[in-house]
């Protein structure tokens, strides 16, 4: 069985109090109740006032890589917001959405852009087409030069 990391936040900052590990294996899940009694750090919360959301086995592993730190939750999208290590010649940012999350975006806003590239492109060729039937209509109601009398 694969379980993914409980994400445990303040409910009213976004702030996050405690990353459960992942698991691989023979393993079972805990409850919200049992994961208060084993960590120190939610035991000190009040229980309603502490929310987590579950993560997929494996996920955001690119922003891991990269050294991102899940230190909040979006408390509209209930998505997590990471913080990177700062380069020497950067300035801190604040945290932001994962990488992963910035490159599914990415990915769904170019195929939007490819759907409306697509149907510009049928527009055009449409327009052109009525451009030259005009052009060809004008064309014959003009007197043939070549016919001069």
């Amino acid at each position: 069985m694969l379980i993914g990391s409980k994400v445990y936040y303040d409910v009213n900052s976004g702030n996050v109090i405690v990353i459960t590990p992942e698991y691989a294996g023979p393993v079972v899940e805990t409850t919200k109740e049992q994961d208060f009694k084993l960590y120190k750090a939610l035991a000190e919360k009040v229980l309603e006032e502490v929310d987590f959301i579950q993560l997929e086995h494996g996920a955001y592993m690119f922003d891991r890589f990269e050294g991102g730190e899940i230190v909040r939750i979006d408390l509209e999208t209930l998505e997590p917001l990471f913080l990177y290590p700062v380069k020497e010649d950067e300035e801190p940012k604040p945290p932001t959405f994962s990488l992963e999350s910035q490159i599914n975006d990415l990915k769904q806003r170019l195929a939007e852009s490819d759907v409306r590239n697509e149907k510009l492109a049928e527009e055009n060729t449409l327009n052109q087409l009525a451009l030259m039937e005009l052009h060809a209509l004008l064309l014959s109601t003009l007197p043939d030069a070549g016919n001069a009398e």
